[in-house]
């Protein structure tokens, strides 16, 4: 397989890990505004990240089935984008997995209008319709079904990358097993799909990055940025920690 992953005309290229360039770790994969919950506008996000010389940055709001502001939210970002001429800008969105086969929570006009698709695990679904309650759960049974969820997405999902990978256990338990990172990364892999290296969630990032050394995935670099000064984080963050070839 070669070192990157090749895509239509408009998408992000994700680049295997051991191929990452320091270039390549120049981007923002993962930014929300007030569109949905984040603090700052579409322009305001444009302007922090030309400021802080990133070239590439993609929208990545969350979305539902029955979301029905999207065509403005990307009608905005187009129009925006026009004055940054610098910096490569993507429409995409966020999405949780509903079930263990892959089924997302986003509507096929949405899935259409994107550059890049983030599947992510933020429910437990109870599969009767709900949710499964976090304080009720315990590590390894966070843990198996963020998992279960996950391999679903990967398998099934339409999905471009494998976002905030063992979050919701990182965020309620602080860790996530090493066993079941391996596995997402080779899936991932197999699947030619993306794997995220995200500065918000991950705890122990250089452990991570060990895993990545090791299974060499395709991967996305995303900050999960909410505020303007978290654009960029994942940026800065891997470059402290070495990685990037010159």
């Amino acid at each position: 397989m070669d070192g990157q992953r090749k895509t239509d005309a408009g998408k992000p290229v994700f680049a295997r890990f051991r191929d990452l360039t320091r270039e390549q770790l120049n981007v923002e994969l993962q930014v929300h505004t007030n569109w949905t919950d984040g603090q700052a506008t579409v322009l305001e996000v444009l302007h922090a990240a030309d400021e802080r010389g990133l070239a590439e940055l993609a929208f990545t709001e969350h979305v539902r089935e029955d979301t029905s502001w999207f065509p403005d939210f990307k009608a905005e970002i187009l129009s925006a984008a026009r004055g940054f001429d610098g910096l490569r800008v993507y429409v995409g969105c966020e999405t949780k997995a509903m079930d263990d086969n892959g089924r997302l929570d986003v509507s096929q006009s949405v899935l259409d209008a994107c550059d890049i698709v983030l599947g992510v695990v933020h429910r437990l679904p109870d599969g009767q319709g709900g949710y499964l309650d976090f304080k009720r759960l315990s590590f390894d049974e966070t843990s198996e079904i963020e998992f279960r969820l996950s391999m679903g997405m990967i398998a099934n999902a339409p999905i471009d990358v494998l976002g905030h990978p063992g979050g919701m256990s990182l965020r309620r338990h602080g860790q996530f097993p090493e066993r079941y990172y391996r596995t997402l990364m080779t899936a991932t892999l197999e699947r030619r799909i993306a794997i995220e290296i995200n500065s918000s969630y991950l705890v122990d990032m250089p452990a991570f990055l060990a895993l990545c050394e090791e299974v060499n995935p395709f991967v996305s670099i995303g900050s999960d940025a909410h505020k303007l000064n978290e654009l960029g984080r994942c940026r800065d963050k891997l470059l402290e920690l070495g990685v990037g070839r010159s």
